[in-house]
């Protein structure tokens, strides 16, 4: 168990902190935010898996965690990006 709780951690560890350096040097916006909800989205369930699998959290918060994590990480994204482009418009 430990070995696998170590897995997701570093995985979720290396997805979080090289999506955040790809979004600080991204060009735009869009681009940027494009990167942090991939990266962040999938590093934060892994990171969450991982305190799972070493026993810091019972499988019903990590689910739910989880689960918070997947829905509101895009939709945040989502109204960034859609309030960005309509300034761009006006």
């Amino acid at each position: 168990m430990k070995i696998i709780a170590l897995f997701f951690f570093f995985s979720g560890s290396f997805l979080v902190i090289f999506g955040t350096l790809r979004a600080v040097i991204a060009r735009s916006l869009v681009q940027s935010l494009h990167y942090f909800g991939i990266s962040d989205t999938v590093g934060l369930s892994m990171l969450a898996l991982s305190a799972f699998f070493f026993g810091l959290l019972n499988p019903l918060e990590a689910l739910v965690l989880i689960g918070l994590i997947v829905v509101s990480g895009p939709v945040i994204s989502h109204i960034i990006a859609r309030a960005y482009l309509n300034s761009q418009r006006r």
